[in-house]
């Protein structure tokens, strides 16, 4: 039996050692050079706000937030933590676990958490924890996005007291290239085929809340903490273009300076053309998770 658990031991090592190896990634500004971390780090430091904007699925996505996250927590120093991941109603909760005062089995039972979040979400909130740093629950509740996604913002119309503590103060459904966006992702959605009974209009108009939620909660933080930094981690639809949650944190607090991060998975680094990804944000990281490749950055 011991010999048996000694063999797992070794492989499990060795897997990870492998997958830290094959994870791999570019890094590039806006006006197409490639950068290595710390200059990435540099240049970051300089804003108030910077958005990470990842896909939900990518590892080496997750390893580079909780990378940067380290990293900036030193540069800057007065740092708060922003996650699309907690919701606002979970604010007080996630305020006593990161104070100590509650335990992480408490914490887990109490907390709407994602299915990832042990293996994604939560090393950022162990590091905020070690370290002090305030964690933003800045979501809007799922439940109640849900309600538009279905009904339409009428829907809240019947809110009680407490949830309507819990929604953006201000509300605005532009037409815009983010509404395009959206749209033409619904419509590429084989999901689609199985809403009959939804509308695009309501579901863009959900995740509208969702950024406005998310741009309030920021800024609230910032306007109580006005010497403070805030990293906050997104999917990338949230936040690339400047759109989305960035949008709406500089309607109401257009003298921040916010800088985007896109994280896009490719299938061969050597093979892509960033000129086709620039546009989406200030820094863009090409990532790739498979066979090495010796000219990444991520590699390196």
């Amino acid at each position: 039996m011991r010999g048996n658990m000694r063999r797992i031991f070794v492989a499990i090592i060795a897997i990870a050692a492998i997958s830290l190896t094959w994870a791999q990634y570019d890094i590039f500004t806006q006006k197409g050079e490639k950068i290595n971390l710390d200059s990435l780090i540099t240049l970051l430091s300089n804003y108030d706000v910077v958005f990470f904007g990842e896909k939900h699925d990518d590892p080496v996505a997750h390893k580079l937030e909780l990378e940067i996250f380290k990293k900036l927590s030193k540069k800057w120093g007065k740092i708060a933590l922003s996650l699309e991941m907690l919701e606002a109603d979970a604010q007080p909760i996630v305020d006593s676990y990161i104070s100590g005062k509650v335990s992480e089995k408490e914490f887990k039972e109490k907390v709407n958490l994602w299915p990832n979040y042990d293996s994604d979400y939560r090393p950022l909130v162990e590091f905020a924890k070690s370290n002090g740093i305030h964690v933003i629950a800045a979501n809007i509740p799922r439940r109640l996005a849900n309600m538009v996604a279905k009904g339409g913002i009428k829907a809240w119309n019947s809110l009680n007291n407490d949830d309507l503590s819990l929604i953006p103060r201000m509300t605005y459904f532009f037409n815009d290239k983010y509404r395009e966006l959206f749209e033409a992702t619904m419509k590429n959605n084989p999901m689609m085929k199985h809403m009959r009974n939804v509308s695009i209009e309501n579901l863009y108009h959900a995740q509208c809340v969702k950024d406005e939620k998310m741009a309030e909660s920021i800024s609230d933080f910032l306007r109580e903490h006005p010497d403070y930094h805030v990293f906050m981690c997104n999917g990338s639809f949230h936040s690339d273009y400047h759109l989305g949650i960035v949008q709406k944190l500089l309607i109401r607090s257009p003298n921040l300076r916010v800088a985007t991060i896109s994280a896009i998975p490719v299938p061969k680094l050597a093979k892509i053309n960033p000129k086709a990804y620039l546009d989406r944000a200030d820094f863009v990281i090409l990532t790739f998770y498979g066979k090495n490749e010796k000219d990444s950055e991520g590699s390196k």
